[in-house]
């Protein structure tokens, strides 16, 4: 939560209560939507009462309303403007999208050619010089020009140059924004990307370069803002880095956010628990301004598997030598290797003692070791699906401790090996993970299975994670054991095995180091932050593992027979599918292992992307995109399919939509292929729903229109779509409000006077997401479509005017507990019309104490005019009142409003409850996320005030549950936004 003081703090790293397993049925925890994340999105029937994770926060983008499935670029500072300028500069096959919170460039390219021509010169020269020459287009000064330092040239194994260049003012490095160019090996320019921040020497020109607070404690202060603890380590400084013995840094740099630039510090801290993120502290005051979590969810010769025990190719135990293989010094003691470093981190410290580290195996009597000694400790145990360990015996781990290390070590090793010399490219210069470059894979193998006196407690069961830093710092990946302790094979599904012994669960890990250092932004940071870009890191993930043992023939797959390819098959006994469907479903297919949950057959399409799972969720809602992937893997063979994939993720966006992805294939295609493959892809994408008129807001959109057609020809005429923009409860005009094409952001315009829009060289059809909103007004959302024969047609839009909107008036004039405004969290969110964003504040005192009786908080909005208001619903079903109850600012979900108020008042001083209600403690997805339409209990005329009161936050059984509980709700209680409607009075 972007609450910054030492109190606040503490109370939340005071939150923690020890876990445990509720074998008779869902806990409170598990009622609140706070089960533990499993990877394959496949929950046992028990849950347990994990603490609840801090979430993502970025004060950037809280400040911009992006974080959320809100229509952003509508937002975005003179982005019809910026367009417009772009669109000239390129043509009108321009393909551009603006950054909502800087206005500058997003992505720059064209459909259909290059930026440049080709050229002799250096990658470097054809970018600056391109960005010199139309740096007026740009939004640029040549001071921001002389402020871009090349951080990176990367060149991909197909000869292109990813270049990545740091914004640099005062010697200390912006964080984050910068510029990005990909130039093909001809010379050509093919994009721009990286929102650089304009007129940055003014902003950073009266800051102290000095800060009052050191790296040391902004170290510490991270740690504790997530609830852990900074750990022991020695520290060395080299300029504006200080690192830790332990990989943890902190880095000064500038942050700039809503038009002001502070210094700060960039830290990655390891906090104990798997608690390893990134964060971005004010360096005065130790204010959080950022935070990411990292974790994504999910000598001799060794016996080793290279599927899993039991698999009828890939399950037999091998012999590997690690020191031939190049993975072992053969000085080494221990499985320290060349790219990874190994060992059972049985007590989640990230750290190795002598009792944790596995000996070099094949050391004694020339043997090969360790040998997996099987266990009949569950029903469904076989030699088919071989079991590793038994969940009633404590220490039983023990027993397969030294295989465990082991396998995962060779896993780990093969990978690596694979995604650098394949077509992946996975190389040292992308960001690969290697010793020599300072970042090998920490590996903790048996993760926790010590952590509740000899078994693992209810946080280190049925799970797989990956926490991936940027270039030159270790990533660490930990592998749990499966099925809880205590559990019967009916109360817990999994089978007891340890995901070490899974190649599927390993490489599908690995992976997220993959994607994590491929899409960046121009400071290297992951730009896989959003629901749908979450969705594809989920998807890379299980296409990459399942496309790797496919390759090598360890899982059977025939083209002409969907549903074979099963990920984590080991984990279930083959009993029941980890996954909603197998990854090799077409559209079509009628194969029984691509039945939805709906009881329908067939794989997925975009238009799904919220209910494959039955309800948004990253793992069911990233399996289209797997299934995407592997019709194209199918329809180019492995290598072709690979290259583009990796390609494309160097070529993206950051926060990408599925939509932008398929642009950045497109335009893989283009710069390594010569568009060879572009139809064929085109054919792929329609069919999967995400064909040329397809249309979502942003990577938070969780509700995204799909299309089927291709794109239409380039050289056919173009249409212009023109219509007004009218409010709907008063039929006036509305003007400045800006109507965009989803999905081809390029084709937008703002309304004039008389509230008419006119977007013209727009390529004919019907596009099925087109937005339109205003200052104070609602979005409205239909299809558009556009004459084929270069004619005009009209679509007329209808907003309604929300009297509390900030940006039409409303104002707040009075609320209670803190204000965390500076931190993009405060009273003004409430009514900021942005999902993104929203009024966060504490559940007890101004202190943030936690608590188990809350401590009510409200805010006052005085509206521009009085209005009156209905009572109930009105006949086309509208009502007076929107509210979206949603956690914000990265806290937990059960900091949602339960409990809330609204009341109104003519003088602001008598009020009127009109609304006394509740959205429920137990947070089904459906209670988040989305605006509830709220009437009032009564008509009510001449209203100027409005009180949103939040009463309760939604944590179950509060009073039991809070304040030594598992719940974020115990300390901070938020909502995302009200709208007033009415008629003037």
């Amino acid at each position: 939560m972007s609450k910054r003081f030492t109190t606040t703090v503490a109370a939340v790293a005071s939150v923690a209560a020890a876990a445990a397993i509720n074998l008779a049925g869902t806990t409170a925890a598990g009622a609140a939507g706070a089960k533990p994340t499993v990877e394959g999105d496949k929950t046992a029937a028990h849950s347990t009462t994990a603490k609840e994770r801090k979430g993502n926060y970025d004060a950037r983008a809280a400040a911009a309303g992006r974080t959320g499935s809100s229509a952003a670029a509508l937002r975005a500072k003179g982005s019809a403007d910026a367009t417009a300028r772009l669109r000239a500069l390129v043509g009108k096959d321009a393909m551009i999208s603006i950054d909502p919170a800087t206005g500058t460039v997003a992505n720059l390219a064209s459909w259909t050619g290059y930026l440049t021509g080709p050229s002799r010169a250096a990658a470097k020269d054809v970018a600056l010089g391109y960005v010199r020459r139309h740096a007026a287009a740009l939004g640029l000064s040549s001071d921001d020009v002389a402020s871009f330092v090349l951080r990176k040239d990367y060149v991909d194994v197909a000869g292109a140059h990813h270049l990545s260049f740091n914004q640099v003012s005062r010697g200390v490095t912006v964080y984050g924004n910068g510029l990005k160019a990909h130039v093909g090996k001809d010379g050509r320019l093919l994009a721009l990307q990286g929102a650089p921040i304009a007129g940055l020497k003014a902003l950073t020109g009266a800051a102290s370069i000095s800060p009052k607070l050191a790296a040391a404690a902004a170290r510490s202060g991270a740690a504790k803002d997530v609830g852990g603890a900074a750990a022991a380590g020695t520290a060395a400084t080299r300029g504006a880095l200080t690192r830790w013995s332990n990989n943890d840094q902190a880095r000064l740099v500038w942050f700039v956010s809503n038009g002001t630039a502070r210094l700060a510090w960039s830290t990655y801290t390891q906090a104990g628990g798997g608690l390893n993120y990134a964060h971005v502290l004010d360096a005065d005051t130790g204010s959080v301004l950022l935070r990411k979590d990292l974790r994504s969810q999910d000598k001799g010769d060794a016996l080793v598997y290279d599927y899993y025990p039991g698999a009828s190719r890939g399950g037999t135990a091998k012999v590997v030598n690690f020191y031939d293989k190049g993975w072992l010094g053969r000085n080494k003691t221990w499985l320290q290797g060349t790219n990874v470093s190994a060992w059972a981190d049985v007590n989640d410290d990230n750290l190795f003692s002598d009792n944790e580290i596995t000996p070099v195996p094949g050391t004694t009597a020339g043997r090969p070791q360790f040998r997996l000694q099987p266990f009949d400790s569950n029903r469904f145990c076989s030699a088919r699906f071989v079991c590793t360990w038994d969940p009633r015996t404590e220490f039983s781990w023990r027993t397969n401790k030294a295989a465990d290390v082991t396998n995962a070590f060779y896993l780990a090793n093969t990978f690596h090996d694979w995604l650098q010399r394949s077509s992946v490219g996975f190389t040292p210069a992308a960001g690969n993970f290697e010793r020599i470059d300072g970042d090998p894979v920490l590996l903790n193998a048996l993760d926790g299975a010590n952590t509740a006196s000899g078994l693992p407690d209810g946080n280190h069961v049925n799970n797989a994670n990956m926490s991936t830093p940027p270039d030159g710092i270790p990533p660490t990946m930990q592998m749990f054991l499966f099925h809880a302790p205590g559990a019967s094979a009916a109360q817990d599904p999994f089978l007891p095995i340890s995901s070490s012994f899974d190649a599927s669960i390993l490489y599908h890990e690995y992976t997220h180091g993959l994607s994590n250092r491929l899409v960046v932004d121009a400071d290297g940071n992951s730009g896989l932050n959003s629901f749908q870009d979450g969705s594809m890191g989920e998807a890379w993930s299980d296409y990459f593992a399942m496309d790797f043992l496919v390759g090598k023939g360890f899982q059977p797959d025939t083209t002409a027979v969907d549903g074979q390819v099963r990920a984590a098959k080991y984990t279930l006994a083959d009993k029941e599918p980890f996954r909603t469907e197998a990854i090799d479903c077409d559209p079509g297919s009628t194969a029984a292992a691509c039945t939805k949950i709906d009881g329908t057959k067939g794989g997925y399409t975009y238009g799904e992307l919220p209910t494959i799972g039955g309800f948004p969720e990253v793992h069911s809602s990233g399996e289209v995109w797997a299934q995407l992937l592997w019709d194209m893997r199918e329809r180019f063979g492995q290598s072709a399919a690979n290259n583009l994939i990796a390609r494309g993720m160097e070529l993206s966006v950051t926060e990408p939509t599925m939509l932008d992805m398929r642009n950045a294939i497109i335009q893989a295609d283009k710069l390594n292929y010569r568009s060879s493959h572009s139809l064929a892809l085109w054919r792929i994408f329609a069919a999967r729903g995400m064909g040329w008129f397809a249309g979502t807001v942003d990577a938070g959109d969780t509700t995204p229109a799909e299309d089927f057609r291709l794109p239409p020809s380039p050289d056919l005429p173009r249409g212009t779509a023109f219509g007004l923009v009218v409010d709907s409860d008063s039929g006036a005009r509305v003007s400045g409000a800006t109507v965009q094409v989803t999905g081809h952001p390029e084709y937008s315009d703002t309304t004039d006077a008389n509230g008419v829009y006119v977007i013209d060289n727009v390529r004919g059809g019907t596009y099925k997401k087109v937005v339109a909103g205003g200052p104070g007004f609602t979005l409205d959302v239909k299809p558009v479509t556009v004459p084929k024969d270069g004619g005009a047609a009209r679509t007329d839009f209808t907003v309604r005017r929300d009297w509390a909107a900030g940006s039409g008036g409303g104002a707040i004039v009075d609320f209670n507990g803190p204000d965390f405004s500076f931190f993009g969290c405060g009273p003004a969110q409430a009514i900021d019309l942005k999902q993104g964003s929203g009024w966060g504040s504490t559940t007890g005192d101004n202190a943030g104490t936690p608590t188990n009786r809350a401590i009510p908080k409200f805010v006052e909005v005085s509206l521009p005019r009085a209005i009156d208001i209905k009572k109930g619903r009105a006949a086309n079903g509208t009502t007076a009142f929107r509210v979206d109850p949603s956690n914000v600012c990265g806290d937990p979900g059960s900091s949602s409003t339960n409990e809330y108020r609204i009341q109104v008042s003519a003088n602001g001083r008598t009020w009127t409850t009109v609304v006394d209600a509740a959205f429920g403690t137990i947070a089904d997805p459906d209670t988040r996320g989305r605006y509830f339409d709220v009437a009032s209990n009564q008509a009510v005329g001449g209203v100027r005030f409005v009180r949103f009161w939040m009463d309760s936050p939604q944590v179950p059984d509060f009073a039991t549950n809070c304040p030594a509980g598992a719940f974020g709700g115990c300390v901070f209680m938020d909502m995302t936004e009200v709208q007033v409607f009415g008629a003037a009075s």
